[in-house]
Parts: C-alpha cells; structure tokens; sequence
C-alpha cells in the first residue's frame, strides 16, 4: 500500500479546502497548530461529571467489543481529569455507511496521537454516533453494481415502526437480521470473489447475529475492522441524558439569546446551508420525536404539546431521557459533555458549523478546533492498469470520466462498401451459373458481414467494458467513490486488515487528501 497527495479529490470551493484557507475569520482557533491555546480553554472549565460519563463509556464500549489496555488507561485518565478528547461522528449505516465514514474514524485517530504528542497529555479520540437522529432513509440501504453497466440499485431495508419519526436508537433491529444477511449476499455477489470472501461473509454475519441495535452492528463493524483504539459513543442513552440535563436546561433558559445569535451569524462568503433559525434546538419525546418552539412566553410541537419555561425545566429535571438535540445543538452538547481539543468534519458540517459559533460564544465558550476528515480514493492496480490503457492519470479522470463508445453504424457501413462492392462482383459472377450460386453467395457474404459487424460490436463492448469498470470503481453515479462505496467491497478486495494498514501508512503521512495504491 502506498499513499500519494491527490488535491483533484475536491474542487477549490469544497469546504474540504476552504477550512485550511478562506474561512479562517469565521473559525475561533485556526488548526492544530493552535491546539495548546484550545488545551487551555478546556482547562479553564470544569467537566463535574467526567467520572460519570467515563463510567458510562466504559459499558457502551462492552458492546463493540474490547479496548486495548493502553485505550482503558486513557479512559481511567479521562475520569481522573487529566485527559482531553478529539471527536468525529456520523449516522449509524448498515455495513458501516459510506466509506467516508471511516475515514472519519481514522483521522480522528490521527489527529489525537498527534495532539497527544503537543500536549504530553492522554487524549481520547471518540466516534459520536448518531442514534438521536431519525432519519431512517440516511442508514437503511446500500449501494450494489449492475452487471455490464454503470447504473447501481439501492438495495433497502423494509420500513419499521415508528421508522423517521423516533431516534434510529429507538428502532426494531432484530426483525430486519434476515433482510440485512440477504442484503449482504447481494453486495458479495455482485463482487468478484477472492481468497477473503468466505471469511468476510462469516464474520460479518457474526457480528450481525450478536448485534441487537443499528449502533452495536456499527460499533461491532468499526471494532473489528478498524481497531480497538477509540470509543464509540451513544448519546441516546437515560444516562447520558441526565448528564446533560444542566445543557439541555441552558439552551431553554437562554433560548431568546440563542436565537438571536443564530440569525445573525451568517455572513456574506459563508456556505449557504439550510438550518432552522428559529427552533428551540431540543426535541421532545412522547412516542414521536418533536423539535420545540418557542412562541411567546410558551415552548410548543406541532403535536400540541404546552410548556411554560419553568414547566419545560421541570420537565428536564424528571425526565431527561424525553429531550435530546438537534443538528444546532448537538455541537455544543459534545463541548458541555468532553473537553474537546477539535472536531473532525465533512464538507457538510464544516459548512454549519461555521455558523455555530455565536452560539458557543453565547454559552461562554470558544468553538473547537475544526478539522477536515481525511479523504481518500482507493486504487487498485488493476484500475490503475486500465488508467494506462485509457492514456489518462487518475486527476484527469476525476475532472473528466470518459463515457461510453457509441456504436456508429454509419461508419461502420462506410468501412464495409468496399467490401460490399467485391461481394456485389462476387454475386454477379455466381449468377453466371446459376441463379442459385447468385443466391448462396449473397447470403454467405452476408452472414459474413454480419459476423464483422458482431466482432466490431464485441471489441466496442469489450473497450466499454474497461470504462464501466472506471466508471463504477471510481465515481460511482458520477459521485466520490468515498460517499457511495460502502467497507464491505473493499474488505473483500484487499483483505480484512484493509483500514488498519491504511491508518498505519496515513497516520504517518502529511497528505489529508489521498490517492491510496493498493
């Protein structure tokens, strides 16, 4: 495995470059060359219930499986006060979602080694996964290759109850175990198999059957594939709830002024993203989850649920584990919870969470340090052979996929007239003898141009054949291989070790956007 600087990954406007480059006034500490500054911050404020919460993390991790010793003394570190953490995140997709999924994870992984070796401190890094989130649509599916083309079919599980209205943490799992090992033979069938197929197939379906939630079949995945140096977090816990009643009971009480800063934190050079300004941030949950509003002096749902701001506080208070956050909140949640040295991002969040920081300002906070997440396309040599035989390098490819040969019928007739004017003198000369022989010699010469025209189309499909794979391989639906290729596929071609030798070569590298060689 080798990994090469691969800048054509994203365009020159992707919040992937512009976070190192243009947005630096929006940012409140600019990269980890600031990472001290932001390790004196945390040491400003207290985390009373560190212990707590390293308790809790303790038995969540129970689930995936087991931590390396020198992760637990990390963690114990953390209870004790003398640890920082680096967080990422990302929805809970079967099969591990998106490849940029791990890709997270690895840089996170990085980046905390990295910061440890800055600060002579334990930093934790942690995966938050999204089990508060309820869209169902975003974990449900796969993507799987078509035959011969360069179309894929989103292979997508059934509908469960209460499915887009309560948290993915809250949903049925262990009546979709059938569909989800039937899905996976599908993704394996649609893949060549090689010498890691059958054990793929066991383990994976190994970690299905022990798995009872949409996060444990995630975290299990990350675990076994990625490695046991990091925790996995789920937030969507009564626990962890309660820890962040004192959160919760802030975003309600400064509510007005949160507000205020949110509708005024765009400025003209940020991405345009689409957030709801005018929100409470916090979901209410009674069967469904519903965001609050604050209308006058009352917070409501489109339900018909009624607070008053003391009654809504009440409610935090007795029952915590009916409030969590939304897409605004969620950040600073993570900030209240963890000392945070940074936050590793996707374009996307990097996009928001530019707009994010009044808030932290309201809470008397600075924003952690921002972080692009690596990114990354995986090249075989076999892809990188059929690059030559194309005469383009990857970068080009990237900017300009080539399409299809089209067949040109037209051509092809204008190749065959000279053959078609010996064959018109060949049948005269037959019919000298005969009407018959006129006959039998149009029809030979005529299957005989019939099979040139067949070998023509075969070598056109057999050129097709190079430029679908490229195409499938590379960018998928004409989109980054890292956001529609899943672990899986990739597991199966290279080896079950795959991201953990490629986080032994990238966490020894400078280049955050890579070309990776296998």
């Amino acid at each position: 495995m080798r990994i090469e600087s691969l800048d054509a990954m994203y365009a020159s406007s992707s919040p992937m470059i512009q976070i190192e480059e243009g947005y630096a006034d929006w940012l409140d500490y600019k990269g980890m060359g600031e990472l001290k500054a932001r390790a004196e911050e945390l040491d400003g404020r207290t985390y009373p219930h560190r212990e707590a919460l390293a308790s809790i993390l303790r038995t969540q991790q129970a689930e995936y499986g087991p931590l390396s010793e020198a992760m637990e003394r990390k963690l114990e570190a953390f209870a004790n006060g003398d640890a920082y953490t680096m967080v990422t995140g990302q929805q809970v997709g079967v099969f591990g979602g998106p490849l940029f999924a791990v890709y997270k994870l690895l840089t996170v992984l990085k980046r905390a080694k990295q910061a440890e070796a800055v600060l002579n401190k334990p930093v934790l890094p942690i995966f938050w996964m999204a089990t508060e989130d309820h869209d169902y649509a975003e974990i449900n599916h796969v993507f799987v290759p078509q035959p011969m083309s360069r179309q894929f079919r989103k292979e997508t599980l059934s509908v469960v109850p209460l499915a887009g209205k309560a948290s993915v943490g809250e949903l049925e799992f262990d009546r979709l175990k059938i569909e989800l090992v039937q899905m996976l033979q599908r993704m394996l069938l649609a893949e060549t198999e090689t010498v890691h197929t059958p054990s793929l197939y066991r383990e994976l379906v190994d970690v299905l059957q022990q798995s009872h939630s949409f996060a444990q079949f995630f975290g299990k995945m990350m675990r076994r594939f990625v490695g046991q140096e990091f925790l996995l977090f789920d937030p969507h816990q009564k626990e962890v709830r309660t820890l962040g009643q004192t959160a919760f009971g802030r975003l309600i009480k400064g509510h007005d002024e949160v507000k205020q800063a949110f509708l005024q934190a765009y400025e003209p050079g940020m991405p345009e993203v689409e957030l709801n300004r005018e929100a409470a941030h916090v979901f209410y949950h009674d069967g469904t989850r519903e965001l609050l509003t604050k209308e006058g002096d009352v917070f409501t749902t489109k339900r018909g649920h009624r607070f008053t701001e003391v009654e809504l506080l009440a409610e935090i208070e007795a029952h915590p584990e009916r409030f969590s956050n939304n897409v605004v909140s969620r950040p600073l949640m993570q900030d209240y919870l963890f000392p945070t040295l940074a936050y590793v991002a996707g374009p996307g969040e990097i996009a928001y969470w530019l707009q994010l920081r009044p808030l932290f300002h309201v809470f008397g906070w600075k924003m952690p340090i921002l972080l692009p997440r690596l990114g990354a396309v995986l090249l075989s040599s076999n892809d990188e052979k059929k690059l030559r035989q194309e005469g383009v390098d990857l970068a080009e490819y990237l900017a300009t996929p080539l399409p299809d040969h089209a067949f040109d019928d037209a051509a092809f007739d204008e190749q065959l007239y000279s053959y078609r004017t010996l064959a018109a003198a060949v049948g005269k000369e037959a019919g000298r003898h005969g009407h018959r022989f006129e006959s039998s010699a149009k029809q030979l010469l005529e299957r005989l141009a019939d099979e040139m025209r067949a070998e023509a189309k075969r070598e056109q499909y057999r050129l097709n054949d190079r430029r679908i794979h490229l195409s499938t391989r590379l960018v998928p639906m004409n989109a980054p291989q890292e956001r529609i290729w899943s672990m899986v596929p990739m597991l199966n071609r290279h080896g079950l070790d795959l991201f953990k030798r490629l986080f032994r070569a990238y966490e020894t590298s400078e280049i955050e956007r890579c070309l990776v060689k296998l």
